[in-house]
């Protein structure tokens, strides 16, 4: 999901903004504060991930907020699609469920699965790369 983010953070010209607003992240109680940009990282440990998937929304959105025009709608459908996804992953660390949690949890995989189009217009398969590799 990180490399779809970044493909569609480049193509709309966002990186940058995405990183900045990563290294002026508060410091908050069981998150550690860093001042490297997101992908300066090379390894992020299980503690890192765990956070990264509860800010990767916040963060996206405030990156994508600023700014208008025509890419209001792919802005919309990238953050609506991290927002179902992330839902979803919180939902599924229940130690229990109920037949309203497992509602909830289908409504934010097909919402994923709607808006995800956002992310697969910039995927690449390994069969396109080796093709390009040949060339």
């Amino acid at each position: 999901m990180i490399e779809w983010i970044e493909g569609v953070l480049k193509k709309l010209a966002r990186l940058q903004a995405f990183h900045n607003v990563w290294k002026a992240l508060p410091p908050y109680p069981g998150f550690l504060v860093r001042k490297k940009a997101y992908c300066e990282f090379k390894q992020w440990q299980g503690k890192e991930t765990r956070n990264l998937a509860r800010y990767i929304f916040q963060v996206l959105a405030v990156a994508l907020h600023q700014h208008g025009g025509a890419q209001v709608i792919p802005f919309t459908r990238a953050v609506g699609c991290v927002r179902a996804l992330v839902d979803f992953n919180i939902m599924a660390q229940y130690r229990s469920h109920t037949s309203d949690t497992m509602a909830y949890m289908e409504d934010y995989l097909d919402q994923f699965h709607k808006l995800k189009d956002i992310f697969l217009e910039l995927h690449v398969t390994k069969r396109t790369q080796d093709k390009v590799a040949k060339l």
